[in-house]
């Protein structure tokens, strides 16, 4: 009987024994979970192109305020001075990173001072190139000379926009490859290029613009991309990919955290929804943006999930 009850409480110790072992290394998981997850810093910037990424820039800003951070969010009239303030702020980042060969050049510039997030692409489809009205016939680049009574009515002219924007650059160049040597590409700001749009738009009258996606207009006004055979814009599937000061994760770890949560969890058909709301209803941003973060609560609290409690 003596034996028996030895055995017993062997038993119960070793069990009572590998209890606190499995506790303290949970414990120690759980140390080394809050320590990723310390907010660091509190002062954060956003800047963002209007057109280009105002909603998902501001919906992300609206999260990392509710995580408990001070956010500001910048915007900027092109490409070329949204990296330049992110590669000069360590406290900056943004969500508006055209790869693989749109936002190179930038890359190229300033890349030593930045950090790209790929692991999960915020947009894994954002295509670049020239589009036209639905109710125009021409269907690709390499025919633009073929239309010549087209050409004469938009005057061998393609409406761009602000020059330092990634796909700028790259028009100028396909002009080359398609050897459109009569053709111009004018320069203009977001807003002018969408007025000479609606403009024309209007009278049914013939326009090329420089155009990507996602962007509302394609949403609000009957449009088509032309196709590109000789891949002058890149053969590769363009995304839209986080872009960090190289050292803002160790400055604000939940914060890099929260961002790549919400890239890993972003639904396209938000950022299409949330535009048209801002674009074609004429809505406050941030008011949408606050809305979207007030109607979908369980996803924030699955985004900022460890933080809230670290405060």
């Amino acid at each position: 009987m003596l034996k028996k009850k030895s055995v017993r409480w062997i038993g119960m110790a070793f069990i009572l024994m590998m209890t606190l072992v499995l506790s303290a290394c949970g414990q120690s998981q759980s140390d080394s979970d809050q320590q990723a997850m310390e907010m660091g810093g509190k002062e954060i910037e956003i800047p963002y192109t209007s057109d280009g990424s105002t909603a998902r820039s501001l919906v992300i800003a609206e999260v990392l305020k509710e995580a408990g951070y001070d956010v500001i969010t910048t915007p900027v009239p092109s490409s070329g001075p949204m990296y330049a303030s992110v590669a000069q702020n360590s406290d900056a980042f943004h969500a508006s990173g055209r790869f693989p060969d749109v936002d190179d050049s930038y890359m190229q510039k300033y890349g030593e001072d930045l950090t790209v997030y790929d692991e999960a692409h915020f947009i894994d489809d954002a295509p670049v190139g020239l589009a036209v009205p639905k109710y125009m016939s021409i269907d690709s680049i390499a025919k633009l000379d073929d239309e010549a009574e087209m050409a004469k009515e938009v005057n061998h002219q393609i409406q761009g926009t602000d020059p330092r924007n990634g796909v700028m650059k790259q028009t100028k160049a396909v002009l080359d490859d398609y050897d459109l040597d009569d053709w111009q590409l004018k320069e203009a700001s977001d807003e002018e290029m969408l007025k000479a749009l609606e403009e024309k738009y209007k009278k049914q009258e013939p326009i090329i613009i420089t155009g990507w996606q996602p962007h509302w207009l394609f949403d609000t006004f009957e449009m088509k991309m032309l196709d590109d055979p000789n891949h002058a814009y890149g053969n590769e599937k363009k995304h839209v990919d986080l872009v960090f000061n190289k050292d803002f994760k160790e400055a604000h770890p939940a914060a890099y955290t929260i961002a790549t949560r919400i890239a890993k969890d972003w639904d396209d058909k938000d950022e299409d929804a949330l535009m048209k709301q801002i674009f074609v209803d004429k809505k406050n941003a941030e008011q949408v943006a606050q809305d979207y973060v007030d109607d979908h609560d369980r996803k924030v609290d699955d985004w900022i999930s460890g933080v809230k409690d670290n405060q």
